[in-house]
């Protein structure tokens, strides 16, 4: 591709938590490239604490500041104007109407604020960090205006379910069938865009980056391999059903029973840590089992250099958000620690069983506590796991690894001629039907949204 500028719309951008570390690291990586990257970071007016934040943290991290439209409080006149955000997304002439309303103000104020932004960088390549829907107005301009873009795809954001409310399902449709390619966290999450009928060739696997301070870290501070006989166990993440720390809870239990020693360090909060406390208690485990609560980084790195095992079983439901790659999993490889992990979501992505870690069947203690009997009682198998895990996160997994690649694959999608994007039914402003990339979208979109609700 060349060298380029890279502009990244970033929702929910903040720093080191999830979508922000993806977008900050592969904007970094790039940079190291030769390429130049600006990231709007999306906030709202009110949001002063993150604007100082913002202002401050990066000469290339800049807020970009969105009012959203407003919807009536009552029921019917929110219906109404759902029926109104379907008519935007699928009728040209009902667009250019609606734009022209009180309705529509903020959000066509906000791709005013974005033109002014595209004729000063005038970026080659755009990206929407994540799929936002409340940003579907500007997917709308830019498709509009024949501007190419791209879309950071997750996990759940990108799900669709038969329960979805139908405004809701045609501005993610729209996002998605717009963008000239899509970058998957994991082979999971471009399975999750198969049900929205995108050809595979325009969505590329790119998986996130550790962070910079991670390669740095891990490189100063060697695996410290035990003397004692106990097995270490960390977990490092948010505490919600979706990661399986209950299932750990019982898998330790059996480990127990087997008269395995170990000790179990827990990194992190959120609204599952009384039920995990409780059924600690409830199992016997209290002397144990450790809740560590929030953790700086460098408490962070302490506990992984001091870790046998990375344990994470996490779930795929798809009510809830899960696990879109598990990046805890690569960042504690990167200080050679093997990862006991299940065979669900993006995990597979992240850890190659059997060479860095070891895959489960997701909601079993049984074959969890099998995997950690076998690492503790093998632990030349254990060592051996760390640095091939060390190896490959550091190999394949640095912001410049991970940039160079998505480099590679978007340069792919336009070799592919999927850089073209279809304007046909979304405003081209000419009679006719427009051409449509290849492998688009051949059926009337609004038959994907019949039967649904507002």
């Amino acid at each position: 591709m060349g060298t380029n500028h890279f502009l990244f719309i970033a929702p929910d951008y903040k720093r080191w938590l999830g979508i922000a570390a993806y977008i900050d690291g592969l904007s970094r990586g790039l940079m190291s490239l030769g390429d130049t990257a600006k990231v709007l970071a999306v906030v709202q007016p009110d949001e002063k604490e993150r604007i100082r934040f913002l202002e401050t943290y990066e000469p290339w991290v800049v807020p970009f500041q969105i009012i959203h439209d407003d919807k009536p409080a009552n029921l019917l006149g929110r219906k109404c104007v759902s029926l109104l955000e379907i008519l935007r997304c699928l009728s040209p002439n009902c667009r250019r109407v609606l734009e022209r309303t009180p309705l529509f103000k903020a959000s066509t104020t906000s791709i005013a604020t974005l033109e002014r932004v595209l004729s000063k960088e005038n970026p080659t390549v755009i990206v929407f960090g994540h799929l936002d829907v409340r940003l579907y107005a500007l997917a709308l301009s830019l498709l509009e205006r024949q501007r190419p873009y791209g879309i950071i795809a997750y996990d759940s954001e990108i799900c669709r379910f038969p329960n979805n409310k139908k405004n809701d399902l045609v501005k993610r449709g729209v996002m998605l069938k717009g963008a000239s390619w899509i970058a998957a966290v994991s082979h999971h999450t471009k399975s999750l865009l198969e049900m929205w009928g995108i050809p595979s060739g325009r969505v590329k696997v790119v998986h996130p980056p550790i962070s910079e301070e991670a390669v740095r870290e891990s490189a100063i501070l060697e695996p410290m391999f035990k003397k004692d006989n106990d097995l270490s166990l960390v977990t490092v993440c948010r505490l919600v059903k979706s990661k399986g720390i209950d299932v750990v809870m019982r898998a330790l239990g059996i480990l127990a029973a087997r008269g395995i020693p170990y000790r179990y360090v827990i990194g992190g909060e959120g609204p599952e840590k009384r039920f995990l406390e409780a059924l600690v208690d409830e199992l016997g485990l209290r002397d144990r089992v450790h809740f560590k609560g929030f953790i700086t980084h460098e408490e962070k790195w302490r506990l992984l250099r001091n870790g046998d095992v990375l344990v994470m079983p996490s779930r795929v439901d798809p009510k809830i958000p899960h696990e879109g790659f598990g990046i805890a999993f690569v960042e504690a490889a990167a200080f050679g620690v093997p990862a006991v992990g299940s065979r669900a979501g993006g995990i597979p992505d992240a850890v190659v069983d059997g060479e860095t870690g070891i895959l489960v069947p997701q909601e079993s203690p049984e074959d969890l506590a099998d995997a950690l009997t076998l690492l503790y009682r093998k632990p030349e198998i254990r060592k051996e796991m760390g640095r091939a895990a060390r190896e490959r996160a550091r190999r394949q997994f640095s912001p410049r690894a991970i940039a160079a690649r998505f480099k590679e694959e978007i340069s792919k999608a336009v070799d592919n001629d999927l850089t073209r994007i279809s304007v046909h039914r979304l405003g081209s402003g000419h009679q006719g039907r427009s051409e449509r990339p290849a492998g688009s979208h051949d059926g009337d979109p609004r038959d994907d949204y019949e039967g649904l609700r507002l």
